[in-house]
């Protein structure tokens, strides 16, 4: 190899080594150095996209076509790369498997193609073409070989490089969704209190009788008032839990009384739903020392969620146990059950499975599940879907005989 071949190829090392992942700056490497193959009248990286190839760079005879798409099949760019193999043309007139009016069109007679790897795929060729036939040897052949190297470690950059950027822009967006979230949560909390509260008191009869009309009207509307203000909670829950702003009041509660007082608060929504909450609880008392208005919440997520999907007239049942020195608590319902394909998504932020369309009796915010799971991991604990219940839906929350606040993150 003489040294002006070898120094452009040195020059196109170079020259991707200090691309930093831009893909035209690679591309204009590879073809703008004419050096290393001076009998050519034109150089082509062609790249495929589906079932087409196009020139992503392109310089010579070639440069006005940069950009032109080819169909993949009936070129000698697209056998190189459907078979994988280096492909010589010795003259263009001659040779069955160019398009011989487009070689004319250009001015090429010979050419050499060489398929470029890229994570155990051929992506594309490296096309060297000649205006005379029989311009190429076989030691042009491994120059074009030797290239396909760089090529290939210039396409792993950008894609490396690519990544990067997709993952710093996702990061950027996501921050700002939950700016925007927890902007707009706080904003809405108090005119929707405000608003549920201002129909409550119409509803009662605070200012007046409501003829019938106006009373369903007015009961619309407080339910689904209630229903915002359920979900911009919930909302910030998530934002506080995410941001680690949620504190934790960590005592000596009997998880015992702690559950009883649960299921009474939650009865009215149960016969909402049809359904009753029955307890089984171990005799006497049974203290841990946690947060009983988090754990309250988590179970309260539990049991709702329960009889949501839970048919008519049926049974939500809490249990309670001692677990050495700490406890479990398992919630289980008689509905459909859940899917094994869904199970690994239980608690991702508003995820719904097919299978509970047209089940749910109630609203709900899709949040439950995630702010469970969360609260219950802050506190040291451990929420899973026990996938041998013989029957319906149940959760198993484990709770440490000591809480220790963090560590824990969220689930995205």
């Amino acid at each position: 190899m003489d040294m002006q071949r070898f120094d452009g190829l040195i020059a196109i090392q170079q020259s991707i080594g200090s691309a930093k992942g831009d893909l035209n700056t690679v591309m204009e490497a590879i073809v703008g150095e004419m050096s290393v193959m001076p009998q050519s009248n034109g150089i082509v990286v062609e790249l495929r996209d589906a079932d087409q190839l196009y020139y992503a760079a392109a310089s010579g005879a070639s440069a006005p076509m940069l950009g032109l798409r080819l169909p993949l099949h009936g070129s000698l760019s697209g056998l190189s790369m459907l078979t994988g193999h280096p492909l010589y043309c010795e003259d263009s007139e001659t040779d069955p498997r160019v398009n011989r009016a487009a070689c004319r069109r250009v001015g090429l007679r010979s050419m050499i193609v060489v398929p470029i790897p890229h994570n155990g795929q051929i992506v594309g060729v490296l096309k060297y073409h000649a205006s005379e036939p029989h311009a190429f040897s076989n030691g042009d052949m491994l120059i074009a070989h030797l290239l396909v190297g760089p090529i290939a470690v210039g396409l792993s950059s950008v894609a490396e490089a690519d990544a990067v950027r997709a993952q710093n822009e996702l990061r950027a967006i996501v921050t700002m969704k939950e700016q925007l979230v927890s902007t707009v949560s706080h904003e809405l909390r108090t005119p929707l209190t405000s608003i549920a509260g201002s129909l409550d008191l119409l509803g009662s009869g605070a200012a007046g009788p409501l003829t019938e009309q106006a009373g369903s009207l007015v009961s619309i509307a407080s339910r689904n008032a209630n229903r915002l203000r359920r979900l911009v909670n919930d909302l910030l829950d998530i934002d506080g839990l995410d941001a680690g702003k949620v504190a934790f009041d960590i005592r000596e509660t009997d998880v015992h009384a702690l559950l009883e007082d649960v299921a009474a608060e939650c009865a009215p929504y149960a016969n909402e739903a049809s359904a009753r909450v029955e307890l089984l609880l171990p005799h006497g008392p049974l203290f841990l020392a946690t947060d009983a208005d988090r754990i309250a919440q988590a179970v309260s997520n539990l049991i709702s969620n329960a009889c949501k999907f839970s048919p008519e007239n049926s049974t939500v049942t809490v249990e309670l146990f001692r677990d050495g020195e700490g406890a479990i608590i398992r919630v289980c319902d008689e509905g459909p059950g859940i899917p094994e394909s869904f199970r690994t998504r239980l608690f991702d932020r508003f995820s719904q499975s097919d299978h509970t369309n047209g089940l749910s009796k109630l609203p709900g915010t899709g949040l439950g599940l995630s702010i469970t799971k969360a609260i219950v991991e802050r506190l040291g604990g451990s929420i899973q879907y026990d996938d041998e219940a013989s029957r319906g839906a149940t959760f198993v929350v484990r709770l440490p005989r000591h809480a220790r606040p963090g560590g824990a993150e969220l689930a995205a």
